[in-house]
């Protein structure tokens, strides 16, 4: 068969694809139910190493794996750069053919595809994540009981000697509190201890922890986010990445500075986190001294820490790049 691209445009419940040979023309289009069955049966007898173009979206991941399963690319459209080159008229056909088509043109704007196994990783540490907002959550929920009854309790509710104290109050609330808490607690502890053994050796992870106030988890979730280092030529490029550069917009001599880029909002925090932790534990630090100046200058802690955090970037750049410590890194960052 002729050599060929397709494009897929993938909704929950139906999928409309669109094969284009490499002159434009249209071989073939089918609607189907977005299901591996349907989806093989469409790119059957098609060229081993096609390339299969689809948006991203938050369920494409299956799909990708499926794809390439079956022998094929696939490639993992920019939604935002595929917006601001979109036709006026929108229709799922459209779309497919748009994405095969600049797929033909090799001027699909694409991202990044993880390894499956770091998709597991960042999903892994984003349900940890998720699980720790849990427990703050619980914890607030029964500090607020206390108060309510004027209630002096001095333990912490992070332990477990905390958590039994506070259940020898009596309170109803706060016994159905620490029941779903140590359940909480006890799979962090779980999914914590399983990411120690899996991947505490690995080389850029335990490197990151040489920089003051980067933990073994801010590390790890700095290796899952970034996945792969060589993809940024320089600290700058990173930046962008974590989105923590501010958008300019200049037109003849007028140049205004906005909010920052739109970009990987998991990265992001993490570095504002670390950052926090790295002026804490550097008090006296080179960091925490720009963030003293920036905290003059503009009178707001929460856009002074994204200036050191953005510092930041340079440091987890050369770490890993480099594979230096941190105390090996000039001072120059």
């Amino acid at each position: 068969m002729q050599e060929v691209v397709v494009g897929l445009d993938l909704h929950l419940k139906k999928t409309q694809g669109t094969v284009m040979a490499m002159n434009g023309k249209i071989v073939k289009q089918e609607r189907f139910e977005t299901n591996k069955e349907k989806l093989g049966e469409f790119l059957k007898g098609l060229p081993g190493g096609t390339k299969v173009a689809l948006e991203s979206v938050g369920f494409c991941w299956p799909w990708i794996d499926y794809i390439e399963d079956l022998g094929h690319e696939p490639l993992l459209a920019n939604p935002l750069k595929l917006k601001a080159i979109a036709e006026d008229v929108k229709t799922d056909r459209i779309d497919s053919e748009w994405l095969a088509k600049l797929t033909r043109m090799d001027e699909l704007p694409t991202v990044y595809v993880p390894s499956k196994e770091m998709r597991q990783l960042r999903s892994l540490l984003r349900h940890r994540a998720f699980r720790r907002k849990i427990s703050t959550a619980l914890k607030n929920r029964t500090w607020s009981e206390f108060r309510k009854r004027d209630i002096e309790f001095g333990a912490d509710l992070g332990t477990i000697k905390g958590r039994r104290m506070a259940g020898c109050t009596g309170i109803y609330e706060v016994s159905q509190n620490l029941e779903i808490l140590e359940v909480v607690e006890s799979q962090i502890r779980q999914i914590e201890a399983g990411l120690k053994e899996r991947y505490g050796e690995v080389e850029p992870v335990r490197r990151m922890q040489s920089i003051p106030g980067f933990g073994f988890l801010t590390s790890l979730t700095l290796y899952a986010e970034i996945c792969d280092i060589r993809r940024f030529r320089n600290p700058d490029k990173l930046a962008h990445y974590t989105g923590l550069v501010p958008r300019v917009r200049q037109s003849g001599e007028h140049t205004r500075f906005g909010r920052e880029t739109k970009a990987n909002r998991w990265l992001k925090w993490v570095l504002i986190e670390a950052a926090w932790s790295h002026i804490n534990w550097c008090p006296n630090g080179r960091l925490a001294k720009v963030y003293e100046c920036a905290y003059r200058r503009k009178s707001d802690a929460k856009k002074a820490i994204k200036i050191v955090a953005r510092k930041l970037v340079n440091i987890v750049w050369e770490v890993w790049t480099y594979g230096k410590e941190f105390a090996m890194i000039p001072d120059k960052v």
